[in-house]
């Protein structure tokens, strides 16, 4: 399965990884590769109109290619890009802590070149906006970007009104999880 093939052991077809994904990604609570399903989502009549969407989905002027984004980018230099990197994971970076990490591993970061992704958008002419994870390495290679941290609440467990020694210290008594995302941006 998935895990296997993350760790090399197997090989799967991109169609195969992209169902897998499609599925994981719909039915659990977010994109966490171990995470739990959720029964809601796992109704089949439920189910079925998610696959019916990507089954029906159709959009005029508009391309759909499997490629590298070093492939693509030059391509579209003129273009407005809305880029969606995985997560950078060097030192500074405090994203794989708390529950993440034990529903998750980096399946999804690992091996991007980060650094590539960077030289292609100081290049590029269209404009775009960026989405990354906060962190020292990202705000120095984007200083010279217009640059905000969302306010925006992730969703995830915030029923939850238990609050951890972690979240005592670290979020001023508050339960409720902020955003450690930046966006960044360059106008045409």
């Amino acid at each position: 399965g998935l895990k296997k093939h993350w760790k090399g052991e197997e090989i799967l077809d991109k169609l195969d990884l992209a169902a897998y994904f499609y599925f994981n990604h719909n039915t659990s609570y977010g994109p966490h590769f171990l995470g739990w399903p959720s029964s809601v989502y796992l109704q089949q009549k439920r189910y079925q109109k998610l696959i019916e969407k990507v089954r029906n989905f159709h959009v005029e002027n508009m391309e759909v290619e499997c490629a590298s984004f070093e492939g693509i980018m030059p391509k579209y230099k003129n273009d407005f890009l809305y880029c969606d990197p995985p997560y950078y994971l060097g030192e500074d970076s405090t994203t794989f802590v708390g529950m993440y990490p034990h529903r998750n591993f980096p399946i999804y970061h690992n091996g991007f070149k980060h650094d590539k992704l960077r030289d292609l958008l100081m290049e590029h002419k269209g404009g775009f906006i960026l989405s990354y994870n906060d962190c020292s390495t990202i705000r120095k290679w984007y200083k010279d970007f217009e640059m905000i941290s969302p306010s925006w609440q992730y969703t995830f467990s915030q029923g939850d009104t238990r609050i951890g020694e972690n979240r005592l210290r670290d979020n001023n008594g508050s339960y409720v999880k902020h955003s450690h995302e930046l966006l960044i941006w360059r106008l045409p």
